[in-house]
Order: C-alpha cells, then structure tokens, then sequence
C-alpha cells in the first residue's frame, strides 16, 4: 500500500509539473501573440484567430476558418466585448499538451504574418525624413481624406466610454500654440483627446494649406451608444479655438453629413463593402482619389479597403495604418505616398 502511496505521488508531482510547463508555454505564446498583435499582426483577418485572455486569467482562442465569398471577416473588437456569447472555447478545459501546441502554431502564423505585413508596408525612413526637415507637404493632395476615430484620429475606444460627453465634460489647453481651447472631452473618468498628428492635419486643412482636399470619417463603432460618444466628441472637441471637428467636417460639404461612423445597418464592421461605397456615393470621389488613415488594431481596415475599393484603372484607395494613433510622422506620409503615386502614374 506504501508503494502504490508513493507511485500515485509520483504521478501527481508528475502531472503538476507538466501542467506547470504546460502553463508556463502558454503564457510565453500568448505574449508572442500580443507582440506580433503590436505590429498589426494579428486581427481576424486571412484565417488566423484571435486570442484573448480574461480577467480570471483563462485564455479564451476564437477560431476563425476564413470569410465566405462576398463577406469580410468579423469584427474583433465585437468578439473580444461578447466573448461569452461566441463560439469559443476555454484554453483551461483543453488538454494541456494540445492548448500549448495549438497556441505555439497560432503564435508562429501571427509572427510570420507580422513579418510579412511589416515588410509589404512603406518604409518608415520617409516619414523620419519628412518630419526632421519640417518638410511641408507640397502635394498633388488627395481630394478626400478619411480618418478612422477610435485610436486614430484621438487616443480613446469609443465602447469602452461610460457617458456621451456633452459642455461640461470640456477641458481646455493649448492647441499646438493656436490659442486656448477644448483639446479634451471627458466621457467619466476617461478624456478623450486628438492624437498630435490629428490635430496638425486638421488645422493645415482649416488653414487652406491643402488645396483641394475635403475630409470625412469612416469609423466602425461597435455600438449605437459608442457612435452617440463619438459624434458628440467630434462636436466638442476643437481644431482651433472656435472651430470643432465637426464644424470643419460639415464645412467641405456645404452642411451635409457624409461621413460614415457606427456598424448599424447600412453600415457594417466592414469599411471596404459598406463605409467607403457610401462615401464614394456622398461624395462623388473616386477610391484613387482617397487617402485613409486607420489603427488597424483590430482588423486590417487599411488592407480591405485598398484591396476592395478600386477604380476600373486598378487603382484604389492609398492607406497608412496608425497602429499607435495618427502622429505628425504618419500624417505626412500618407501625403507623400498619396503624391508619390501620383506621381508615378502621370
């Protein structure tokens, strides 16, 4: 009886090691993952699925097999709010052995994947180069930029604020040494600001600086209440003093509201099926006539809307992805990619 005892403490101190390593392999994979999901490696997007860990510290894999024809793949940030209500699985109730090595796989698709986006992607020395020498953008200039919100054009995710900013939720500051003004908005205890980037384009385009060239929006807010928030901040917050971001938006269109903000039908999670064929429609621009600006943080916006927006000539939509907000870097090549290419057609 001694010796089953000590063989059945053996085979425990056996399966907790291995559940240990197990673990530990986990861990290691997901932080793989999370770093290549930095870089805009992971996202829903070409068959590779997405991980998330809980606040219980389970791991949660959603599987995602492809989109079907005509349809583009669903929206992470939705997944990632409803989890529970998903198909998904508990990484804690799989065997250990298989939950390591089915995360080692994904961990090792997500870092290929990064390394090939990243390497398809335009060198960031145009942008360093144009920031440290002041460069002024000289154009051709596109004739509609786009920006994204959430995590683009300012630092916040709309679904993650608890209350619609409204008059008293202003905070006032410099703007860029245009004067006082709202360069913040509180939505509870969160304030949502402009990215440096965001701000410098905007008030180029109030000044004229960039003849020719109208703006909108084309953001995928996951909820009604989400978009709520965002067309308030847009109302509030300022370019310069006295000029919001709304009032410049509604300035190019003599009024009207072209722009493209929510998931509701018509709209969807996909920008490139329904946000940039309606702004095409509102506006009368051509795709090769836009310049986008997206995080990509959860879906690889930039790289549907380029592939699925196209003219009859081929050319479509030119995209900078802002995995870090839309900075001053940033802003300026996208317009030197935008003149670049067309440049290079003329």
């Amino acid at each position: 009886s001694n010796r089953q005892a000590q063989l059945a403490q053996v085979r425990v101190m056996r399966a907790s090691g291995a559940m240990e390593l197990s673990r530990r392999v986990l861990v290691a994979c997901v932080c793989a993952v999370a770093c290549a999901r930095m870089f805009g490696a992971l996202g829903m997007v070409d068959n590779v699925p997405c991980i998330f860990a809980n606040a219980d510290e389970t791991f949660v894999l959603i599987p995602f097999s492809g989109s079907s024809a005509g349809a583009g793949p669903p929206d992470s940030r939705l997944l990632r709010t409803s989890c529970s209500q998903q198909a998904s699985a508990s990484l804690n109730s799989w065997p250990p052995f298989a939950a390591s090595v089915s995360l080692v796989a994904i961990g090792a698709a997500a870092l290929a994947r990064g390394a090939g986006r990243l390497a398809g992607r335009p060198s960031w020395d145009v942008a360093k180069n144009l920031t440290q020498r002041g460069a002024a953008p000289s154009g051709p200039f596109p004739e509609l930029c786009v920006f994204d919100l959430d995590a683009c054009l300012w630092d916040k995710e709309m679904y993650e604020m608890r209350a619609i900013p409204v008059e008293d939720s202003k905070v006032f500051g410099d703007l860029s040494g245009r004067g006082e003004g709202v360069v913040g908005v509180m939505s509870g205890s969160d304030k949502i600001s402009l990215h440096e980037g965001a701000l410098l384009a905007l008030q180029g385009h109030a000044d004229g600086k960039l003849p020719g060239m109208r703006i909108a929006v084309a953001s995928s807010a996951d909820t009604p209440f989400a978009e709520r928030v965002g067309r308030a901040a847009l109302a509030l917050l300022e370019v310069v003093p006295g000029l919001t971001v709304w009032d410049l938006l509604l300035r190019d269109w003599d009024g009207a509201d072209v722009n493209q903000i929510g998931r509701q039908p018509p709209l969807s999670s996909n920008k490139a099926q329904t946000h940039f064929p309606r702004l095409r429609q509102a506006t009368g621009v051509r795709f090769d006539r836009m310049l986008f600006f997206d995080d990509c943080n959860w879906g690889d916006h930039i790289g549907m809307v380029s592939a699925g927006c196209k003219e009859s000539n081929g050319r479509g939509v030119v995209g900078v992805r802002t995995p870090y907000g839309l900075r001053k870097g940033e802003w300026l090549q996208g317009l030197d990619l935008y003149a670049r290419k067309e440049s290079n057609m003329a």
